[in-house]
């Protein structure tokens, strides 16, 4: 399954659907990609896009929480980082068009990070081994070609191209003391940086005339300046306190940094010359290692778009059935949009497929639309009381085990209707839904249709109660004891949002053994976490 982002707009309106629903359209797509200047920062929860000025701040899909050091190739296309998400922390690249994830190394003994992309996109250089005991390594853009960059460093981190390609400037104690190293392609590196204390996180000036680093001489971490014709050094940032990890904005006119002034960890901007100081608005407490880069709209869209934001709610309405020596465990379900704009979906049939090519439709506030092809599929559900089509992948529900660490059970949900059926269920502080839009019922008992459109609008919830078609999770032959019930909305992140870090919940469940008379089970909630699918017993 792929998922393509391309910017569109409205044409030729072909008419109201039922009851005000929304505008049926035709939409002519344009492969045309909009790139724009955000930066990504890698925080502990999730991986995030912000525009320097503030206006826009979302969340990278396709990352999940913990994996680090977030890089935009120089194209915009893709995004490298490292992740533990396959059990040994190793470098992926996802493509922003497609979703499409690979893994690039494969060192089960050694932890590989900090990939950082050649200018022309062709190469990246990360760090690898085990912690205080690193080497830079490099290879191809497609993982291939992989090689040791640079011989006996010691603690070799943190490596940065140079604009030109020729080289690349990273962090080693190799003398004792971290300073600023260079590897000139295939020669004997040398120190570039050496000055009193302990110099890190290298970042190339556009120019190649100044790298910027951060740098600690008097206990506190600063942001400096070096000229490359060896000039001395400068101090820009003298607040007490950390303040580094500096990245240059594309016109060398800014720099970005992390700063833990105020007593909370954010990321803050400066003019380069040191002027001009102040937070990045929307930045959030613990967004760290922030980078410049030109993004496509895949991943940073408009500010005028209007995207939505699922918020799983926690499972409830937790109710065991017996039936021909089965047991099974019914849950409600439900997901409130509490984003800016709604989410819309539209099917398309491709020839003659009993299947339904699904696409997100995220409108604009000056009327436009933009597609996120291929998010999903439609199937029709022909199990009463349905008769309609459903999008899948939208919800996901999983059985663990109390410590969180082993999914025990998953469920047969063959997907979602998507209606504004439940208005008014939300009740949260700015939000007032709407009159219902989406009220077509997914074209009910229209086997042949053509193009289905369905969604959810802003301050509406999609809910399911326990059993009602696929609401429910087996748990024949489990022992009694505790559990925990994860519930995902858009667990593939293939649906663009606001956020994905809002979008599971759980609780742990007490199962108990069966009657002695009657062999009757019952499940009772035990602990609530709205927002997380780690719930742990306190």
């Amino acid at each position: 399954m792929r998922a393509a982002f391309v910017s569109v707009g409205f044409s030729v309106l072909a008419g109201l659907s039922l009851a005000g629903g929304w505008v049926a359209a035709s939409v002519a797509a344009s492969e045309t990609q909009k790139a724009s200047l955000a930066i990504v920062a890698s925080g502990r929860a999730t991986a995030t896009a912000t525009r320097p000025d503030g206006s826009t701040r979302v969340e990278l899909p396709w990352l999940l929480p913990g994996d680090e050091g977030a890089a935009v190739s120089p194209d915009g296309r893709r995004i490298a980082f490292s992740s533990a998400r396959t059990g040994s922390t190793e470098v992926h690249v996802v493509d922003t068009l497609s979703g499409d994830t690979d893994r690039l190394t494969a060192n089960s003994g050694a932890e590989d990070v900090e990939p950082a992309w050649s200018p022309d996109g062709r190469q990246i250089v990360w760090s690898s081994g085990a912690a205080r005991s690193r080497d830079p390594f490099d290879m191809k853009a497609d993982g291939s070609g992989k090689r040791r960059a640079v011989e006996r460093v010691a603690n070799g981190v943190e490596p940065a191209w140079s604009p030109d390609g020729t080289s690349f400037a990273f962090a080693s104690n190799r003398g004792g003391r971290y300073q600023l190293w260079v590897d000139v392609r295939d020669g004997e590196p040398s120190v570039i940086v050496d000055t009193a204390g302990s110099m890190r996180a290298p970042a190339w000036s556009p120019s190649g005339r100044q790298i910027a680093y951060t740098g600690s001489t008097t206990g506190n971490a600063d942001v400096w300046v070096a000229g490359m014709d060896g000039s001395p050094p400068a101090r820009l940032v003298t607040a007490p306190g950390f303040d580094g990890r500096p990245s240059w904005s594309p016109d060398g006119r800014r720099i970005s940094f992390v700063s833990n002034r105020g007593g909370s960890q954010r990321i803050w901007l400066m003019r380069a010359d040191g002027s001009r100081q102040q937070v990045l608005e929307r930045s959030e407490v613990g967004d760290d290692r922030p980078r410049f880069g030109l993004v496509r709209e895949a991943i940073s869209p408009d500010p005028s778009s209007l995207l939505p934001d699922l918020d799983q709610q926690a499972p409830s309405g937790i109710l065991v059935l017996r039936s021909a020596g089965r047991t099974r465990l019914g849950f409600t379900s439900a997901v409130d949009n509490v984003g800016d704009g709604p989410i819309h979906i539209r099917g398309t049939r491709l020839g003659n497929r009993r299947t339904i090519r699904a696409d997100q439709l995220i409108h604009a506030r000056d009327g436009t639309v933009s597609v996120v092809a291929d998010v999903g599929r439609l199937a029709y559900e022909s199990h009463p009381p349905h008769f309609h089509w459903h999008l899948a992948p939208y919800q996901a529900y999983e059985l663990h085990s109390v410590s969180g660490t082993t999914v025990l059970r998953r469920d047969r949900k063959s997907g979602f209707c998507l209606l504004d059926r439940w208005g008014h269920a939300i009740r949260r502080p700015g939000i007032v839904p709407g009159p219902p839009k989406f009220v077509g019922d997914c074209a009910a008992r229209n086997l042949d249709a053509r193009s289905v459109d369905e969604g959810s609008s802003v301050g509406y919830t999609d809910r399911y109660p326990g059993f009602f078609h696929g609401q429910d999770i087996g748990i024949t032959g489990l022992d009694p004891g505790l559990y925990v019930l994860v519930h995902r909305a858009n667990p593939k992140q293939r649906i663009r949002e606001l956020r994905y870090t809002n979008n599971a919940a759980s609780v742990v469940i007490r199962i108990s053994a069966p009657d002695a008379f009657t062999g009757a089970t019952t499940a009772t909630i035990v602990r609530r976490c709205p927002g997380s699918d780690a719930c742990p017993v306190r």
